[in-house]
Order: C-alpha cells, then structure tokens, then sequence
C-alpha cells in the first residue's frame, strides 16, 4: 500500500519515508543509465566510425599520392601502404580530441533531455507520496506547496546527480537537496490518521442498525 499512486490512500511517516527511498533509487537508476548510454555508449559508437573513416580517407589520399610520385618508376606498393598507414595515424592523433568532441557534442542535448525526464518521474512520484502522506495528516490549502517544492528540489538534484558528477558541481549543488529536505519536514513530522477513511460513516451506520434492532426486540 505504501508504494500505491492512489491519493485517496493515506500514507504514514514510515511509509513516506520507504516510498521517498524507492523514489529516489527509481530516479537515480533511470537517469545514470540514460546519461551513461547517451554520454558514452552512443558517443563511442559514433566515434569508432568516425576514426574509421578518418583513417581510410587519409590512408587513401597518402597512397594515391605516394603511386602518383612514383610517376612510372619502380613503385613500392608495401612501403607506400606503411607511410599511408602512419600518414593516417599521425592525423588522427591530431584529430582525435575534436572527433571526440564532435560525437559527444551530438548526444549532448537528448542526455539532458532524459535528464529532465527523470527529474520528472522522480519529483512527480515523491510529490504524489507527500500528498498522500498530507491527506492522511489532514493537510490542505497552500500550506501543501512548500512541501512539494521540497519533493521537486529533491528529485531533481536526484535525476541530474549524474551530469554534476561529470562536472563536479556536486558540493556546488549539496543545498538543494538540504533545502528540499526542510521544506518535507511539516508534511514528515505531522500527525497522522486525520484522512478520510470512511470509518465515522461506517461506525454511525453500525449504531443506528443495532439501535433499530434492540428496539425491534
């Protein structure tokens, strides 16, 4: 029942704090898989083929050059296809750096793109488990948005912990977290058991039945 999307359920403090951590593990597994496949899985691949060509396009260009120099004469084929090898090495040495730029340049965007999908998934489900853990503590009005600030502050820093890393801002970004986890703690610390359960009607309906039938009797 803890980990239930339904707002009509109320939701204890331990049961905030079980459904926060499987929020939390959820946000951050989806967005460290989805940054590592789109910084390094896709960018690799894409670079491989690029050196690929790079190389072929070189070694080529060095061969025909060096057959063309040769101009009739005795024409090493196997030293000209070492020199073009080297040729090729030496430029993609040079290169290497700008092609590596280049492949993670084009999958930049769609990581922080997945990024913002997973600050979306994280802070959503925390803030559907703050409203169940106020509706349960008898929490309404705009007393309720501090608190799922602090959800959205928390699953964000979450879901982009990832790209802070690569650019260690981490302890740049600690007190969002901080902040977030204040702004949880009215709808945390307060009372439970005020949520609508339907248990008064049920009680009343109970005692007028049995009132009914002792007069009866």
């Amino acid at each position: 029942m803890s980990l239930s999307l339904d707002l009509n359920k109320p939701l204890g403090r331990a049961g905030l704090l079980l459904a926060a951590v499987v929020a939390a593990a959820v946000t951050y597994a989806a967005a460290h898989f989805s940054f590592e496949y789109m910084t390094h899985t896709l960018p690799h691949g894409g670079l491989e083929k690029k050196k690929a060509a790079l190389v072929e396009k070189t070694s080529s260009a060095a061969f025909a050059k060096a057959k063309a120099a040769a101009k009739g004469k005795a024409f090493d084929e196997q030293a000209a296809k070492a020199q073009a090898a080297a040729a090729a090495a030496e430029e993609l040495k040079k290169k290497e750096a700008e092609l590596h730029h280049e492949a993670e340049a084009t999958w930049g965007p769609f990581s922080i793109f997945l990024l913002i999908l997973s600050a979306v998934l994280g802070a959503g489900l925390l803030s559907v488990y703050v409203q169940r853990r106020a509706n349960d503590a008898g929490m309404e009005g705009l007393w309720l948005i501090p608190n799922h600030l602090g959800a959205w502050a928390i699953g964000a820093f979450i879901a982009f912990v990832p790209y802070l890393r690569e650019l260690g801002a981490i302890k740049a970004w600690a007190p969002a977290p901080i902040i977030g986890l204040l702004l949880l703690l009215p709808v945390l610390l307060a009372g439970g058991g005020h949520g609508a359960c339907g248990c008064g009607h049920d009680h009343g309906h109970g005692h007028d039945h049995d009132h009914g039938h002792d007069h009866a009797h």
